[in-house]
């Protein structure tokens, strides 16, 4: 491994999806006692953590999580043997996993197709089109999941989607009377076209979310001025939206449970990318600990939800992407 390839496998970590954008991580070259690069270090980055909505770190180690599995798949890529392990040392709880990069191996059909998607994945917070999305599809994204050692749930039992629409609409609610909440949620917001991180307005549709005919509700971030690109009353209602939505989780609730549900996460975004599909989240539901708790018991889950996406097929060809900082700024090498 090279100072090259180095980069290429953080610049494809730092793509990885993360709670608001806030990329809560950071990367340090491993090199053996010759001085030979033999593989990075994953680090969370406290300082980006969200402490109103992720007062426990749950969906920052998500998100390095997710970081995790795109470098690796970047690594196989390179057509180097990778395995990961994940750290768990209370001494050192910044300290996330080891990324091992062995000696050279091809990489499969499939990890070549994750490769090529790490180009192409975003976040759809608009919209989806009308088609849905097949069956063999789903099950792909059920075993790229379990190969991370999580579990996926499609809402497609009779009341599921109803009980899921009701509790995250009331964990939104109570997030939304939180002036702490308020707050944070505006420091991520991001109006200047040369902002690294957070959510650009230029990533939001530009339909306000109170006049999306959504059943589930959806985070707003715009909080103030920005309301105003509503359009005009009179028109047209809007379309009614029906995504595949899906919950992705696990068996355990700690920190080494949340890594692999960030891995999981990871590699179904890759799946889904591949397969021409897009998601984007619903977290709030998983935010507020009383709804997290009566979702999995209503749903019946046997185990621990980390996660709930939309999914589907985006509208149109123009798919904006939330920026990234840059590779000087989260590499030690």
């Amino acid at each position: 491994m090279n100072t090259e390839d180095l980069r290429a496998v953080v610049g494809a970590a730092v793509r990885a999806p993360s709670v608001h954008n806030s990329q809560p991580w950071r990367f340090a070259s491993h090199r053996t006692e010759a001085g030979d690069l033999d593989g990075v270090d994953v680090f969370a980055d406290p300082g980006r953590a969200l402490g109103v909505i992720d007062p426990h770190g749950r969906e920052l180690h998500i998100s390095c999580g997710a970081a995790t599995e795109f470098a690796r798949i970047a690594a196989r890529n390179l057509g180097q043997a990778c395995s990961v392990q994940l750290v768990a040392d209370p001494a050192s709880p910044e300290h996330i996993a080891f990324i091992e990069i062995g000696p050279p191996e091809p990489p499969t059909t499939e990890e070549l197709a994750l490769a090529r998607a790490l180009a192409t994945r975003y976040t759809e917070r608009d919209r989806f089109d009308d088609r849905p999305v097949p069956s063999d599809v789903v099950e792909e994204l059920r075993r790229a999941a379990a190969s991370s050692g999580s579990w996926v749930r499609v809402l497609d039992k009779p009341g599921d989607e109803v009980t899921t629409a009701v509790l995250l609409a009331h964990a939104d609610d109570l997030e939304r009377a939180n002036p702490q909440y308020e707050r944070e949620l505006a420091s991520w917001y991001r109006t200047e076209p040369d902002a690294a991180d957070g959510i650009p307005s230029s990533t939001l549709p530009t339909t306000p979310v109170t006049d999306r005919a959504s059943s589930f509700r959806l985070r707003n971030f715009d909080l103030s001025e920005h309301t105003a690109k509503a359009p005009a009353s009179g028109g047209d209602p809007p379309a009614a939206e029906h995504p595949l939505v899906v919950i992705l989780g696990t068996e355990g609730d700690d920190r080494r449970s949340w890594l692999q549900a960030g891995q999981a996460l990871g590699r179904l975004l890759l799946r889904a990318a591949a397969d021409g599909v897009s998601a984007s989240p619903m977290t709030q539901v998983l935010e507020v600990p009383a709804t997290r708790e009566m979702l999995a018991r209503q749903l019946g889950l046997l185990g621990h939800p980390q996660m709930v996406l939309r999914m589907g097929y985006g509208l149109g060809t123009g798919h904006p992407q939330a920026p990234r900082r840059p590779i000087a700024d989260v590499l030690t090498s």
